[in-house]
C-alpha cells in the first residue's frame, strides 16, 4: 500500500511538471517502443520516437528536446555514439540511457561523457518514474532559473531606462527654474546650503592621501548600504510600509555618520542630513510611491560616487557629482515637505 502510495504521488508530481516538456525516445524494439511511449505520453507534452541513434540525430538536429531516453544497443547508431554527437551539439542536454544487465561494460563510458543515469531493461514502471521525477525536476529547476533571471534582467533593463528618463526631465526642470537649484536652496533650521561651485577642485588620488588609513573601510560600509538598499527596494517595489520608511531612513542615517567626519564632503552630509530628517517625518509611506524613481536616482548616484572616489579611486575631482547627487535630494525634500501627490501621469514633470 505504502509503495502504490508513494508511486501514484511520484506520478502526479511528473506529470505537474511534465507536462509542457518534450522527450525523444529511441527504442530499435518497435512493440517495446510503443509501449513506452503510450506510458510516458501520460506525463509528457509530446513523445518523439526514433527507431536508431542515425533516425534520432536527424529528429533532435529539427526539434528542441526537454530529455532524451534512448537505448543502448541498436542498429546503424547505439546509444553510446548518439549521446556522444548529442553532446557535441549541446553538452547540457538531458540524456537517460535504458540498458540490459549484458551492456555493463559499457556504462562506464557513457558515465565519463555525461549520461544522467540508467535504467535497466526489463523496465520497471515503478523505477522509471522515480528516475524521471528526479531528472525533470532537475530541468524544471534550470528552466524556472532561467526565467527568474531574464525576469529580473528586464525589470533592472526597464529600472535603468526609467532613471535616464527621469534624469533628463530633472534636468529640464532645472534649465526651466533659470538655474536657481543650481544657485542655491535654503534648507530647515535657518541654514543655507549652496551647491557646489567647483572652486575647491581635489582628485581622488590627493584625496586618498590626504585619508590613507580609513577610506577602505568606508568604501566596505557604504557598499553594504547600497546592498542593503537594493534588497529593500526589491520588497519594497509593489508594498511600501512603514517598515519600508524606518529602513530607508535608517540606511540614510548610516550614510551620514559614514561621511560626517569628513570635511570634503560636508555639502552632501548637509543634504543628505536633511533629506533623512524629511523621511523621519513622513506620516504615510504611501507618499514614497510616487518618489520611487527619484529615491532610485539618489542611490544610483551615490553608487557613481563611491566607485569613482573610493573604489577606482580614477576621478580628477571629488565633487564631480555633488550638484546631481544634492539635486536629487532637494527635489525629494521639496516634493514630501510640500505633500506633494505625483500619479504616474505626472512622472515626466520630474
Amino acid at each position: 500500500m505504502q509503495i502504490s502510495s508513494t508511486m501514484n504521488h511520484s506520478a502526479k508530481h511528473l506529470k505537474e511538471i511534465g507536462f509542457e516538456m518534450k522527450l525523444l525516445l529511441v527504442e530499435d524494439d518497435l512493440y517495446l517502443q510503443e509501449q513506452i511511449k503510450i506510458f510516458l505520453s501520460r506525463f509528457f507534452g509530446r513523445v518523439d520516437t526514433a527507431n536508431n541513434g542515425a533516425e534520432a540525430l536527424l529528429r533532435y538536429n529539427e526539434h528542441h528536446y526537454d530529455l532524451i531516453l534512448t537505448d543502448l544497443t541498436m542498429p546503424i547508431m547505439g546509444g553510446t555514439e548518439l549521446s556522444k554527437k548529442i553532446y557535441e551539439i549541446n553538452n547540457s542536454q538531458r540524456i537517460i540511457v535504458l540498458s540490459a544487465h549484458s551492456e555493463s561494460e559499457n556504462l562506464i563510458e557513457l558515465i565519463n561523457i555525461g549520461i544522467d543515469s540508467f535504467l535497466l531493461k526489463p523496465v520497471d514502471m515503478e523505477r522509471v518514474i522515480q528516475q524521471l521525477n528526479k531528472t525533470c525536476q532537475a530541468i524544471y529547476d534550470h528552466k524556472m532559473l532561467e526565467y527568474f533571471s531574464n525576469m529580473l534582467e528586464e525589470t533592472n533593463k526597464e529600472l535603468r531606462d526609467s532613471n535616464i528618463e527621469l534624469e533628463c526631465a530633472l534636468n529640464e526642470l532645472m534649465r526651466s527654474k533659470n538655474n536657481t537649484i543650481a544657485e542655491a536652496r535654503v534648507l530647515s533650521n535657518n541654514e543655507n546650503m549652496m551647491l557646489y561651485d567647483h572652486t575647491d577642485k581635489m582628485s581622488a588620488e590627493q584625496f586618498h592621501i590626504v585619508h590613507p588609513l580609513e577610506l577602505d573601510q568606508t568604501n566596505e560600509n557604504l557598499e553594504e548600504l547600497e546592498d542593503k538598499f537594493n534588497m529593500l527596494l526589491m520588497s519594497a517595489e509593489h508594498n511600501i510600509t512603514q517598515e519600508t520608511l524606518i529602513a530607508l531612513t535608517t540606511i540614510l542615517r548610516d550614510f551620514v555618520r559614514e561621511i560626517e567626519m569628513i570635511s570634503q564632503f560636508e555639502p552632501l552630509l548637509y543634504a543628505i542630513q536633511h533629506l533623512q530628517k524629511t523621511f523621519e517625518s513622513v506620516d504615510n509611506p504611501a507618499k514614497l510611491s510616487a518618489t520611487l524613481p527619484i529615491i532610485v536616482s539618489l542611490f544610483d548616484n551615490l553608487e557613481q560616487w563611491r566607485l569613482g572616489i573610493f573604489y577606482y579611486r580614477n576621478v580628477d575631482d571629488i565633487h564631480y557629482m555633488d550638484n546631481l547627487i544634492i539635486s536629487d535630494a532637494m527635489s525629494l525634500r521639496e516634493i514630501l515637505d510640500n505633500n506633494y501627490v505625483v500619479y504616474e501621469s505626472d512622472i515626466e514633470l520630474f
